[in-house]
C-alpha cells in the first residue's frame, strides 16, 4: 500500500521513505564498512599468500643439493652432437668422435607413373607372426565393397533425416516408403529439391568411385593407405616419392638402428609392364650409431644416446670429433640465488604495501599480528649464522638487508663466492649432513603460511564466514525495515483518515452557518 495523502494532501510515503532511511544508516554503514574492511583483508592476504607460495617454491629449489651442483657442458663444435648434463656427471673434458649416424632402414617397393592403376600383386613384410600382407586384388575387392557400404549409410542417414523431419517412423514398411518418396519423388508433398540433388550428387560420385575401382584398379594412394592401416604394421610406414610423372611406393621403417630394420620384404604378382618396377630396391640400410670415447666403441640405435657416461646424454648430429667440457654452471646457479632474492623480496614489498597507512586512512592489514610475526621470522632466517659453511652469514656472500627490508646483491662479491669456494656457497643453502641450512629453517617458517591450511588460509575463512553473518544481518535489517514501513503506513493511514473526517464535519458546520 502505498501512502497518498488523500485526506489531509500530505506526502507520507517521503515522509516514510525518510524516516527508514534514517533509522537504517547508521546499521548500513557499519555493515558496508565492515564488508569492506573484510573484503580489503582478503585480497590483501591473497597477494601475500601467491608471493609466499611462489617463495616456497624457489626456497625448495635452492634447498636441493642437484639445483646448487648445476652442471654444464661447453663444445670444442656443436656441428657434430649436443650434450645434456645432469648432476650424476662428472666434471671433466671428454673426447668423443662420430664414426656414423644412426639410421632408419628405407626401400622402394614400387615404381610406376603417376596415373598407374592394378590389380593384381602381393606386397609382404615382417617378421612371422606380425607379417603384414597386402593382396591387391583383394583391396580392390575390399574398396569396392565398400562403396556398396558407403552408398547404404548415405541413404540410411538421408531418410532418417527425412523420417525425424516428417514424423515417419522406418520400422514400419508403408512409413518407410512414405519417406523414400518424399526423399526422390518430386510429386510427393515432402519432396525437397536441394536435398534430393545433393544426395543424388554424392551417390554419383560413390558410383563413379566403384566404377573406377571395377575398371581400372587401386591407386598408390590407397596401396599406401592399406600398408599403413594395417593393424600388425607398427614398425614401418609407407610414403609416396614423385620426381617427374613418376611415383615411388617407399617403406621406411619407424625407428633407427639395426634391431629395428624391416623383415623379409617381398613385392611379387605385378603384371609385367614397361611402367611398372616392382623390385626391391634398397635405399638405405639399417644402422646403428657409432661414437668413439677414446679406445672405446660406444653404439645405440638411435642418435640419442642417454646416460652412455653417468649424467650425460649425447644427441648426434653429424661425423665428425668433439671435445667436451663439462664444468659447474655457476651463472645458472647466481641465477637460482637471484630468484630466491627476487621472490623474498616480493613478500616484503606486498606486506609494505597492505601494512603502511597513509594520508587515505590504514592499510588492509595495518596492524595485523600474524603478518608482522611472519615478517619478523623470515628476517631471523634471513640474518641468522649457519656452522654448515666457511660462509656462516648471506652477506658474505655479497647479500644483505636494505633499510626498507629488502635484500640486495653484491654481485661482484657473490661471483667471487662461487668462483672461490663453490662447496661452501652450496653448504650455507643446503647444510651438510650434521648441520642445517638456511633452507631448512627457511621451509619451517613457510610450512606455517603456504598454500592450503596455513595462517592465512585460516584466517580468510574466518573472514568469509564473518562476511556470510554480515549477509544475515543485513537481510534481518532489511525484515526489520519491511515491518517498520508497514506500521507507520497503517499509522498514517489512520491519521489521514482522521483528517480527512474532521475535514469533513469542518465543511458541514461552515454550511450550516452560512
Amino acid at each position: 500500500m502505498i501512502m497518498t495523502g488523500i485526506g489531509s494532501g500530505i506526502d507520507y510515503e517521503s515522509m516514510i521513505s525518510a524516516i527508514i532511511a534514517a533509522e537504517r544508516a547508521p546499521k548500513d554503514n557499519q555493515l558496508n564498512r565492515q564488508e569492506g574492511m573484510n573484503k580489503a583483508e582478503m585480497e590483501a592476504l591473497k597477494e601475500i599468500q601467491n608471493t609466499i607460495n611462489n617463495f616456497r617454491d624457489t626456497v625448495e629449489d635452492l634447498g636441493s643439493k642437484r639445483e646448487l651442483e648445476k652442471l654444464k657442458a661447453t663444445l670444442s663444435n656443436e656441428d657434430f652432437l649436443s650434450v645434456a648434463v645432469d648432476a650424476n656427471a662428472v666434471a671433466g673434458e671428454y673426447a668423443f668422435e662420430v664414426k656414423q649416424l644412426a639410421t632408419a632402414q628405407r626401400d622402394q617397393l614400387l615404381k610406376a607413373s603417376a596415373d598407374t592403376h592394378f590389380t593384381q600383386g602381393v606386397i609382404k613384410f615382417g617378421d612371422a607372426g606380425k607379417e603384414v600382407t597386402v593382396d591387391i586384388a583383394k583391396l580392390q575387392t575390399d574398396l569396392i565393397a565398400a562403396q556398396d557400404t558407403k552408398t547404404k549409410e548415405l541413404t540410411d542417414s538421408q531418410l532418417d533425416a527425412v523420417a525425424k523431419k516428417h514424423g515417419y517412423d522406418l520400422t514400419v514398411p508403408a512409413e518407410k516408403a512414405e519417406a523414400e518418396k518424399a526423399l526422390t519423388d518430386p510429386t510427393h508433398e515432402h519432396y525437397d529439391k536441394d536435398r534430393h540433388d545433393s544426395y543424388q550428387s554424392r551417390l554419383d560420385g560413390i558410383a563413379k568411385e566403384k566404377a573406377r575401382l571395377q575398371t581400372d584398379g587401386v591407386t598408390f594412394e590407397e596401396i599406401q593407405t592399406a600398408i599403413n592401416n594395417d593393424p600388425k604394421n607398427d614398425y614401418a610406414k609407407a610414403t609416396l616419392v614423385r620426381s617427374g610423372d613418376s611415383v615411388s611406393l617407399v617403406l621406411n621403417a619407424k625407428e633407427t638402428g639395426n634391431a629395428n630394420s624391416i623383415k623379409a620384404i617381398n613385392v611379387s604378382g605385378f603384371a609385367p609392364s614397361p611402367n611398372v618396377d616392382a623390385s626391391v630396391v634398397n635405399l638405405q640400410a639399417a644402422q646403428d650409431a657409432e661414437v668413439m670415447f677414446g679406445s672405446m666403441k660406444l653404439t645405440s640405435a638411435s642418435n640419442k644416446m642417454e646416460n652412455v657416461i653417468d649424467g650425460m646424454t649425447l644427441s648426434l648430429k653429424a661425423e665428425g670429433a668433439v671435445n667436451v667440457k663439462v664444468e659447474a654452471d655457476q651463472s645458472g646457479v647466481k641465477d637460482t640465488i637471484k630468484s630466491f632474492v627476487d621472490e623474498y623480496n616480493k613478500i616484503i614489498e606486498t606486506v609494505n604495501t597492505y601494512t603502511k597507512s597513509s594520508e587515505d586512512g590504514a592499510a588492509a592489514l595495518s596492524g595485523n599480528a600474524s603478518v608482522r610475526s611472519m615478517v619478523s621470522r623470515l628476517r631471523g632466517v634471513i640474518s641468522d649464522e649457519y656452522g654448515a659453511s666457511t660462509f656462516s652469514t648471506l652477506s658474505q656472500l655479497g647479500i644483505t638487508t636494505s633499510r626498507k627490508g629488502v635484500l640486495e646483491i653484491d654481485n661482484k662479491k657473490l661471483d667471487k663466492a662461487i668462483e672461490d669456494d663453490f662447496e661452501q656457497v652450496a653448504n650455507l643453502f643446503v647444510g651438510t649432513d650434521t648441520q642445517p641450512g638456511m633452507m631448512d629453517k627457511m621451509l619451517v617458517v613457510l610450512d606455517d603460511y603456504h598454500k592450503n591450511g596455513g595462517i592465512y588460509d585460516q584466517r580468510t575463512d574466518q573472514l568469509e564466514y564473518n562476511n556470510k553473518t554480515l549477509q544475515k544481518d543485513r537481510e534481518q535489517l532489511d525484515e526489520r525495515m519491511k515491518a517498520k514501513t508497514i506500521t507507520l503506513r497503517d499509522y498514517y493511514a489512520r491519521m489521514d483518515s482522521q483528517i480527512a473526517n474532521m475535514n469533513q464535519t469542518q465543511s458541514m458546520l461552515i454550511g450550516m452557518l452560512s
